[in-house]
């Protein structure tokens, strides 16, 4: 994948898949600490630990009729190549946590690419799942919360 908005697709449809109807995904960008870090959380199904600890392998899916599961292996791929690191968290019936670091300044780190268009495909495409986006440059925080925008209008 070439930059970091289609990872976030592709990990989201994983948690769309699970059954989530809340993803939250932050992604903080800290040039001062050399630092760029993508978590996505979600409220599905989660994994059993030996799902989970075998995740980010290339050739292990949970996918019916699939033989491999690129997603997680590419982003943690991208991570390593980035002098970054790769994590991912679950229990079932408690969702999973998927972590990526990158070293802000490595010349392999993939680009952000369109953060907004990406957010305004998830929101079109899953309508009854909740999104909360939160990105944080330096000190500056920028925040989506598809429940705000769901109250705001029914007001």
């Amino acid at each position: 994948m070439e930059d970091l908005s289609l990872h976030i697709l592709d990990l989201v449809e994983n948690s769309v898949r699970s059954e989530a109807k809340l993803i939250e995904i932050s992604l903080v960008e800290d040039q001062a600490h050399d630092l760029i870090r993508l978590e996505i959380r979600d409220d599905g199904k989660g994994m059993e630990v030996e799902n989970c600890a075998r995740a980010a392998d290339p050739f292990f899916t949970t996918k019916a009729g699939r033989r491999i599961g690129l997603g997680l292996a590419l982003l943690a791929q991208a991570a390593k190549e980035a002098e970054g690191d790769f994590h991912v968290s679950s229990l079932p019936d408690a969702g999973t946590t998927v972590t990526a670091t990158f070293r802000w300044s490595h010349p392999d780190r993939k680009p952000l690419g369109d953060i907004p268009a990406t957010l305004e495909t998830l929101v079109a495409a899953y309508r009854g799942v909740d999104f909360v986006y939160e990105q944080r440059v330096g000190a500056e925080i920028t925040r989506f919360d598809t429940r705000e925008v769901r109250r705001t209008w029914s007001t």
